[in-house]
């Protein structure tokens, strides 16, 4: 899986390790050495909602640019 900053501000389609999917736009980044588990974080705001989801490396089984 390609580095997760190269989605930082595109719309993308994730399938997380539950083989559930999401679509929406990556609205922040985060890099291993500020996050708190040491892994690359991402969050995105889900189409049609103004919450942000997050997602941490780990938690990505597949990630695409939609």
């Amino acid at each position: 899986m390609k580095p997760l900053k190269e989605y930082f501000n595109k719309t993308v389609r994730i399938i997380d390790v539950d083989n559930k999917e999401f679509n929406g736009y990556v609205e922040t980044y985060t890099p291993e050495i500020d996050s708190e588990d040491g892994v690359e974080e991402i969050a995105i705001k889900p189409e049609g909602s103004n919450d942000l989801v997050g997602f941490t490396a780990n938690e990505i089984k597949s990630i695409e640019i939609s």
